[in-house]
This record gives structure tokens, sequence and C-alpha cells, in this order.
């Protein structure tokens, strides 16, 4: 089958099908590229090598477990944690602390390939009312989910976004159904500021910061998002929370990044990391409609077309670059 690996570098090559191992092979229709996989394919996030990439996964169902012929066929997405299964994080549902676990993409192959396995707890339907495009944000949604979750955003509270790129507008939507007093997004002029506009966010350019925290008569922001994955977003976003406010870490930066902890510390700030989340919520909103993903595909390439679709999925003027496989 056709597979993106990383070896050192990117390429499509030929590899061999994945088996089951009691699990679920999906026949993968459509994968989208992370800013995880971009770390990864620029060396700043390690990982053992060769690997394929991409978590971000939807397909029909190929290949499933004795006594779930009922699954074949199905279109389905998959959750990105395989766990043990028997630790304490598992039993409580959470694969993505599991000391021993294992991400698709990261720590074993991916589905950016013709074919995917995974456990089958990890397999998740997906309704007919939500199209393949659609059914990639899933994983990506339902991480943003885990943010509002984790953080615990009051409403009639000011929320800033710094990044709204192909996360950041998904929580931009979230933020919404929080009623936030005053939204914001920060980022470069350009359509994922004007996407940010279109969901009702106050949008600036990053040289205009202070303009943006001039809506809050100087206070800065309750909530503050760091959705970029970059040391600059980092300090920006540090620098617009308010003091007692919250710091929320979203992007992972894959390498060691500098924070002012005498700030931390003085301003008596939270900060609050987040990770994966609810499959069953992300897609609910997606079938209602509540949360919308139409427009936010910039770029469509095949598997062969892999180094060109990283360097779509990292410009500017992208805001989601998918897999058609």
């Amino acid at each position: 089958m056709k597979a993106v690996v990383f070896d050192g570098h990117l390429a499509c090559r030929n590899v061999p099908l994945p088996t089951a191992n009691g699990g679920v092979v999906l026949s993968v229709e459509r994968a989208g590229i992370c800013g995880t996989d971009l770390a990864i394919a620029s060396n700043q996030y390690r990982v053992n090598t060769p690997l394929i990439l991409g978590h971000e996964i939807f397909g029909t169902a190929w290949k499933v477990p004795d006594g779930r012929s009922d699954l074949r066929g199905k279109r389905c997405v998959t959750e990105i944690n395989v766990g043990c299964g028997v630790c304490a994080f598992c039993r409580a549902g959470v694969r993505s602390h599991c000391a021993t676990g294992k991400a698709l993409g990261i720590h074993r192959d991916g589905g950016f390939a013709e074919y995917v396995s995974t456990p089958l707890e990890n397999v998740h339907a997906v309704p007919d009312s939500i199209s393949d495009e659609e059914a990639v944000f899933v994983e990506p949604l339902a991480a943003c989910i885990q943010l509002t979750r984790m953080g615990k955003i009051d409403p009639g509270s000011a929320c800033a976004v710094v990044g709204p790129g192909r996360m950041g507008l998904l929580i931009i939507q979230l933020l919404q159904l929080v009623h936030p007093r005053l939204l914001v997004a920060v980022g470069h002029e350009g359509p994922k500021l004007e996407m940010a506009r279109s969901f009702g966010a106050e949008a600036f350019d990053v040289s205009q910061v202070d303009s943006a925290i001039d809506l809050t008569e100087g206070a800065k922001f309750d909530n503050v998002i760091e959705a970029t994955g970059s040391p600059g977003g980092l300090a920006t976003a540090l620098g617009m929370v308010k003091p007692m406010g919250t710091l929320h870490l979203k992007s992972t930066h894959g390498v060691p990044t500098n924070i002012d902890i005498t700030k931390v510390v003085v301003d008596e700030l939270r900060i609050q990391g987040s990770r994966c989340g609810p499959f069953d919520e992300s897609i609910r909103l997606l079938e209602s409609r509540t949360i919308s993903v139409r427009g936010l595909i910039t770029n469509r390439f095949p598997l062969d077309n892999c180094e060109e679709a990283f360097r779509a999925a990292s410009s500017r003027s992208s805001i989601k670059a998918i897999f058609e496989v």
C-alpha cells in the first residue's frame, strides 16, 4: 500500500499492509495534516523512525474482529491513543495518560496511508449526515472540546485566541457557545483572520495586540488560548493574560520552550494544558451543524504529493490541508 513515511525526511512509499491484531483495519478515505505532523516533519518533535504519520483519520472498516461483522464497511473515525487497557488511566477511560500508551502517527504507524490499524475501542461510527471531509475534523474538534472542559471558561469572560488556524478557528466557535462578553483572535492578516471574523471574533494582526487589549480597557483577558505552537505565539499570549487569569496551551511546541515564570508567579496565573477529547460530543456538534467546518479545508492532495502537501499546510494562506486517499 502507499503511505507517507517519515525517516528523517518525508516520502510516499510502498509498505506492507497493516495487520488487525484483534482490532480494526480502516481503509483510509481522508486524513488531515495537523501541527504535530508538521513539527515531526521539521524535526522539532522527535519520534522513532521510520513512521507513517497522521492521526486525523476517516475511513471505512475493512477488517473487523470476529463477532463484529456489523462494523464492516461502516464509515468510521479513530481515536489517536492506544492504551494498555489495564492501568488506572485506561480503566478510567483516559487512554491519553496511559504510561505505556502509544499514539497513532506519533509512536505507531498512523493514517497517511491507504490502510491503518487501530483498536476496536478507538473506532467511532460516523453518521451519513457528516461528509467525508467534515469527518476529518472529529479528532481535532474533540481535542478543542477538551480545552473548554479542562479550562472551565465562564460565561461573560473576556477571551482571546492567539493563532486562528486549523485549531484556533474550532476553538473560537466553541468559545462562542460559552457566551463570552468579548472574543478576540490575534494572528497574521489574511484568510485565517477573515474566517475568525466570520465566526464572530474581533480580529487583530499580531502588530495590533495593544489595540486588542484596549477593548478590555487595559484589564487584559480572563482566558488566552495559545494555538500557534511557536515561541512567539506563546510570548504574545502570555502578555495578554490578566492577573489571576488563565493561559490555555493547546498546541504542542515539540521542543522545550522558555516562559517567563516570574510573570506567572507575580500575576498568579493559571497555566492549563489540554490534549485529546470526547469523540461522541465532537460528532454530535458536527452532525447538528453547531460547529461549522465547511470552508476550513483549503488544500487537498493525494499521498504521492506529500511534500507539496506539507509545504501548503505550513503556509500562512492555508487553513487546513488534507490527504484524499
